[in-house]
């Protein structure tokens, strides 16, 4: 039974798509014999010749509403600021975003406090709105902006989602984003720090919680045209409550960047943001993954050879729906077991979970793992066809959706259409986050100018360099952890 929980809990990260680095160590940490979901694996261990159960047998989760309504933006003197979300769909979990891009998840205390390693953070009420930050000997207090935030709902295919609208704090803007997330099952209106960071930079941002996952209805689903059917019915809900949007569009991370350019072939937009995001399909992806991991590892010429023959099953396995190619898969595992190259591959591709499990696990549990996810889609023909025009924003170190190809196929598409801009953060890992040196250590930040960037593309087409395909400098080291 224990098995059968990792492997949903792996298939389910896998097969789609992988949206972040936070949510892999969630899945290392339920490896088999070491489950924390008892009440979900008998559940999964009993084979039914009924509908496959949904992805997500886990509960539902949502920010509590006594720490929803601490979420904003805290200004602080000399034009600093802390940005606080909730993380990773918990109950009772906080996340802070400072000015300078170094978050962190903070540790809840006694009486409204928080730590977060050098500072401290205490929450005064929520209808004061503000809160101390204290790091060492210096203690300041930031008080939250008034921005406008508008809590909804609307129908797609029927079912019910939750979406939430947040304006800069005059409650008017010219610019309106609807945000796409990504693969995870956490609730965007509660952990999406692109609300606030764009909503504070006066552009419009409507965020909705994906099928099944928080406030939403219906079972969580991987496929795309649903996942683009669900953000059009959030786009004319937006224009709706914001009916002075000149300019109108979507950004979608991750998984959320198959999407947002989908979401264009089916309602009008002006613009389209995908980041940290591919150009080529999942299936792309995956073989990316695998070649990138054997080279990480040293290995290359005939280890990549076989890596090839493996991908090529395992890319059967998923066009089939998990029916076809699992018989070829075991005689490869067979044949390789002690290739040393196998143990390279990590479980952050579909090929790499496929390795763990076997045949038979693959095809009872698999199907339902993958949500429906649109393996074979091939987003290259959509990109090159719709009307808005596009940024991309891609990490150079991205190890869950690797930008070589992708960068390789926009400058092809860019030779014919001028209104594509690329660019590039070097050091960016997956969600364009990068480690950065502090006086203590190092700390997770995301890339530097990353939601300036955004905001200025979106309301006046500035882009921080000349041309079309920008390549970012790397980010400077930062000499404290904290706001300073």
């Amino acid at each position: 039974m224990k098995t059968i929980a990792y492997l949903k809990k792996s298939i389910a990260l896998a097969l789609g798509s992988l949206a972040c680095a936070a949510c892999l160590v969630h899945a290392a940490s339920v490896q088999p014999g070491n489950s924390q979901h008892t009440g979900t694996q008998s559940a999964l261990a009993t084979p039914s010749s009924a509908t496959a159960p949904p992805l997500d047998a886990l509960p539902q989760t949502r920010l509590d509403a006594g720490l929803r309504c601490l979420l904003g933006v805290y200004a602080f003197p000399a034009g600093r600021s802390v940005t606080i979300t909730g993380v990773g769909g918990l109950p009772r979990g906080l996340q802070y975003t400072l000015s300078n891009g170094q978050f962190g998840s903070l540790q809840e205390g006694a009486g409204g406090s928080f730590t977060a390693g050098a500072f401290a953070i205490k929450f005064e009420s929520c209808s004061v709105g503000a809160m101390t930050m204290t790091q060492g000997e210096i203690t300041e207090r930031g008080t939250r902006l008034r921005l406008v935030e508008k809590a909804t709902s609307f129908i797609s295919d029927g079912l019910a989602l939750h979406g939430k609208l947040v304006l800069p704090a005059s409650g008017h803007a010219t610019s309106l984003a609807v945000w796409i997330e990504g693969s995870n099952n956490d609730p965007s209106t509660d952990d999406s720090v692109w609300q606030y960071e764009l909503a504070h930079r006066g552009v419009a941002v409507f965020v909705y919680d994906k099928r099944g996952t928080g406030a939403s209805a219906g079972a969580p689903s991987s496929d795309f045209h649903a996942r683009a059917r669900d953000t059009a019915a959030a786009v004319e809900t937006a224009r709706r409550l914001v009916p002075g949007a000149q300019r109108v569009g979507v950004i979608g991370g991750s998984q959320g960047g198959w999407v947002a350019p989908l979401t264009a072939t089916k309602v009008g937009l002006d613009f389209v943001i995908a980041a940290f995001a591919m150009a080529d399909g999942p299936i792309a992806q995956d073989q990316a993954l695998v070649e990138q991991q054997l080279r990480e590892a040293g290995f290359d010429g005939a280890a990549l050879a076989e890596s090839r023959q493996l991908t090529a099953i395992t890319e059967r396995i998923v066009r089939s729906n998990m029916r076809e190619g699992l018989a070829e898969l075991d005689a490869f595992k067979a044949k390789h077991s002690s290739a040393p190259w196998r143990g390279a591959i990590q479980p952050r591709s579909y090929t790499g979970v496929f390795l763990k499990f076997s045949a038979e696990d693959i095809r009872t549990n698999g199907p339902a793992m993958a949500q429906g996810l649109s393996f074979g889609y091939d987003p290259r023909p959509v990109i090159e066809t719709i009307k808005p025009r596009q940024l991309w924003l891609l990490g150079g170190s991205d190890r869950q959706a690797p930008s070589a190809g992708t960068q390789a196929v926009l400058k092809q598409v860019q030779l014919r259409r001028a209104d594509i801009a690329v660019v590039v953060f070097p050091k960016a890992d997956h969600g364009l986050i990068e480690p950065v040196r502090t006086d203590d250590g190092v700390a997770s930040s995301y890339s530097a100018g990353l939601f300036d960037i955004t905001a200025d593309w979106i309301k006046d087409q500035k882009l921080p360099g000349s041309g079309p395909f920008i390549q970012m400098p790397a980010s400077q080291v930062a000499s404290k952890p904290g706001m300073r």
